[in-house]
């Protein structure tokens, strides 16, 4: 901490950035980090390869995200990758920007049980409910003002990641540090309107064409839906619209393990981002990691080529073995 609290000090010019399709904990992150490091008169730039959602453009200051790094010009004393297993979860454009000379120290932020040493330093703590937590530790110990807009985005990344306070990562100091956040001006009500009730008609187009593919083990203990590239031409939906569909088959009484299998556009071959969600007595960040992924104890992912049908075989006999 005190290590990236002098970096943060030393640096004139500061880039943060975050996962690919990213989620409101990898927004929130980056914006509520970049605002307090503003206020102590350094310049930002906010970067991530796929953008903004829509559900996520209430942010503030969520429009100063760019999705290229062609014109961002001049070198970076500092840069940050936050809620990052790795910096290679910013994706390919912004590793090879790392590989341009034109940046100091990097600093991996994150939350996951799993991660990497892909940069120079680390802050991880895998027992906070969300990497905005451990952004609003570090804008703590520096000399800025928690602002209504920095509040804002942290709530987010705790009402996102802890499922509104429902999973079992929230603790007695995500509560602390909401209740702090809502003191310094986060609108709560505000806030999860804009997070629950504000969904694009496309991505209930696409809910209702993944139900029918809804499979449910023997014993009723493992459950998984997907999603192929023909469900998004017919709904009109985009990669962003699949967030949260793995907590349909999670919410199946019985179900220990839920699966969501979603295929990955412009690949020639068949590509699938798996999703895990665990109630608890199967660790999914081991399974995730043993494909090349990583993630939580409850929640993980990972990346597999081939037809949906091997992807699966795979996937199910890997957990039929942990499964109790």
């Amino acid at each position: 901490m005190n290590i990236i609290l002098g970096l943060i000090g030393d640096a004139e010019r500061v880039m943060i950035t975050s996962h690919e399709n990213p989620d409101g904990d990898a927004i929130g992150s980056m914006l509520a980090l970049g605002l307090g490091i503003e206020q102590t008169g350094k310049e930002v730039v906010y970067y991530n390869k796929d953008g903004v959602p829509e559900t996520l453009r209430f942010l503030p200051h969520s429009e100063r995200v760019v999705n290229s790094l062609d014109a961002v010009e001049g070198t970076f004393d500092l840069v940050f990758a936050v809620d990052c297993t790795g910096t290679d979860r910013a994706g390919s454009e912004f590793e090879d920007f790392l590989k341009t000379g034109r940046c100091g120290k990097v600093v991996i932020m994150d939350h996951h049980q799993t991660n990497n040493s892909s940069a120079d330093f680390h802050l991880l703590d895998p027992h906070s409910s969300s990497t905005g937590i451990i952004v609003y530790s570090v804008l703590k110990r520096l000399p800025v003002e928690i602002t209504r807009d920095i509040a804002d985005n942290i709530y987010t990344t705790i009402i996102g990641d802890t499922g509104s306070f429902r999973y079992s990562n929230t603790n007695p100091d995500t509560f602390r540090v909401a209740a702090e956040l809502v003191e310094c001006g986060a609108d709560p009500a505000r806030i999860s309107e804009a997070l629950f009730e504000n969904e694009p008609l496309r991505k209930l187009k696409l809910i209702s064409l993944a139900l029918p593919t809804l499979e449910v083990s023997g014993d009723n203990k493992l459950a998984s839906v997907y999603v192929d590239k023909g469900m998004f031409d017919l709904s009109g939906a985009r990669r962003e619209d699949t967030e949260g569909i793995v907590n349909i088959p999670r919410s199946i009484k019985g179900v220990e393990v839920a699966v969501f299998f979603r295929e990955e556009a412009g690949n020639d071959h068949s590509l699938w981002k798996v999703s895990f969600r665990s109630k608890g007595q199967v660790d999914v960040a081991k399974i995730a990691e043993s494909f090349g992924g990583g993630g939580h104890y409850r929640a993980a992912g990972c990346s597999l080529a081939g037809d949906l049908g091997e992807v699966k075989k795979r996937i199910f006999e890997s957990l039929r073995e942990v499964l109790p």
